[in-house]
């Protein structure tokens, strides 16, 4: 699978993505949630030997294609990575691009216009309900909501430093799921993985970490 130059195809991403913003009027409740649902999507990573499943969600889109973010770590050499969209279809990508240093992957899918998520905003330190969603038995994908009264600032995960520890429970194919506040539906980070023997305590990048990926990727020439 080719992948695309960082310089163009992220410059068109990332300015379409909102900087932080904080709602008047939020959504309700039903409407955050009906909202996950139709972002998140299901992916499966297909080799001749390998048959892996990680989640991700529609983060851009135009006419005629969209980009779907999840976790670099998903990454498989020569691998072909359908996507099965909330409406049922099942897509291919076309190409990707890769931040290893924030566990960032983008898909290029050719499909569009199709809901997406726009605005993100700041981690919240603890008191507030996250809502994603969880990939449990490989195939379909359960919206979940918790609270989150603190976060762990004393853990460093070795293989993810860009992440933060937070009390979210993870299943096996749940990596690149992505984290909204209730509240509002705005992205406060992206699930790429978990404390070993311990799936309560999640690795969450950021979305200021993943915004900054992208814009950083945009001014490259």
């Amino acid at each position: 699978m080719a992948r695309f130059s960082r310089a163009l195809s992220v410059a068109v991403i990332v300015l379409v993505w909102s900087w932080p913003a904080v709602a008047v009027r939020g959504p309700s409740p039903e409407q955050t949630r009906q909202f996950l649902k139709d972002v998140a999507v299901h992916i499966d990573i297909e080799t001749p030997n390998v048959l892996e499943v990680c989640t991700g969600w529609i983060g851009w889109t135009e006419t005629g294609r969209s980009a779907v973010y999840t976790a670099a770590h998903c990454y498989q050499p020569g691998a072909t990575y359908r996507l099965a969209l909330s409406t049922g279809e099942v897509v291919t990508a076309s190409g990707f691009a890769r931040w290893n240093d924030v566990d960032l992957m983008a898909l290029w899918i050719p499909r569009g216009p199709l809901r997406a998520i726009r605005a993100w905003k700041p981690m919240p330190t603890g008191g507030f309900y996250a809502l994603y969603v969880l990939n449990g038995d490989g195939t379909t994908l359960a919206v979940t909501e918790t609270r989150i009264a603190h976060l762990f600032p004393d853990i460093v995960f070795i293989n993810a430093p860009s992440a933060v520890a937070m009390p979210i429970s993870v299943l096996p194919g749940t990596s690149g799921a992505p984290i909204l506040d209730q509240a509002d539906g705005l992205l406060v980070g992206m699930i790429v993985g978990h404390i070993p023997d311990r799936r309560d305590i999640s690795a969450v990048i950021p979305a200021s970490r993943i915004y900054k990926a992208l814009l950083d990727a945009a001014k490259v020439k």
